[in-house]
Formats: C-alpha cells, sequence, structure tokens
C-alpha cells in the first residue's frame, strides 16, 4: 500500500474527529462533515485506482485454472476474478480480498462506499452455495474504514 493511502486515512480519522466533537458549533462541524465526505471520497478513487494496478502479471484464467486443477468442483463468485488471491489450505476454496471484491462493485457497477458494502453483505459474502463456498477476507495492510460517513 503507498504511503499516500495511509496519510489519506490519517486525515480522514482526523477530520471524523473534528466532525463528531461536540466543541465544535454548527456551522465548524458541518465545515468538518463535509471535509470528510470529499477525503473519503479521493480515499475511493485512489483504492479503485491502485487496485486496478495491482496483479496485472497473473491473469484471472490462470488463477482460475490453478485453483480448478487443486479442488475441480471449487465455486466462483461471479464477476469477482479480479479480487481472488488463492484459495484455502484444507478446503481448497477461492479465496477473495473483500477490498478488491468492493472495488470491483465501485469501478465496474459504479456503486459508492456504502452501496458496495450493503451489496457484499447481503449477496455475497451472506450466501452459502455448499461445501466450497467462496472466502472473503479482510486484509490488514489495506483495511478500509466502513464507518466513516460518505
Amino acid at each position: 500500500m503507498s504511503i499516500s493511502i495511509d496519510k489519506m486515512r490519517l486525515q480522514i480519522a482526523n477530520l471524523q474527529v473534528q466532525a463528531d466533537s461536540p466543541y465544535n458549533d454548527g456551522w465548524t462541524a458541518q465545515y468538518y462533515k463535509s471535509e470528510l465526505a470529499t477525503a473519503t471520497a479521493k480515499l475511493d478513487e485512489k483504492l479503485v485506482e491502485d487496485d486496478s494496478d495491482a496483479n496485472e502479471d497473473d491473469s484471472d484464467d490462470e488463477r482460475r485454472g490453478v485453483i480448478a486443477g487443486v479442488n475441480p468442483e471449487a465455486l466462483f463468485a461471479d464477476g469477482f476474478d479480479g479480487a481472488i488471491i488463492g484459495y484455502d489450505a484444507s478446503g481448497a476454496c477461492v479465496v477473495y480480498d473483500y477490498q478488491r471484491c468492493m472495488n470491483i462493485l465501485m469501478k465496474r457497477d459504479k456503486m459508492d462506499l456504502h452501496e458496495a458494502h450493503e451489496y457484499m453483505e447481503f449477496n455475497v459474502v451472506s450466501a452459502y452455495v455448499g461445501d466450497f463456498t467462496p472466502i472473503f477476507v479482510h486484509r490488514f495492510n489495506d483495511r478500509p474504514e466502513f464507518d466513516s460517513p460518505v
């Protein structure tokens, strides 16, 4: 992850504190909330941009092929091949990077952060389709701030 993303997250955290501070009057709190929304939108754009540059060496078909070779019964989440990061060691289920899935939804389907998160939780992650249901992981190095207002 680039240092600029870390700086953006720090800026967002600082803006969140100011926006929620009981010591700021209505106008000041509104100003910080507006700045927070702008900074969060810029971070979303940066994450999508950085993710589109990732894994250019591995094609989606190659990753699918490797996993299918290990487990021919592995199930894939439609439309999220670019978010495949591997397979688990015990059941050879496909493992997806949750943030990359979110980025795919935001870029491909023009969803905002909240819509993408809601879609992931209700339509993708919570769907159990059998023994080889895909796994979605949150990685520590690029964990998004979902509770930040947009």
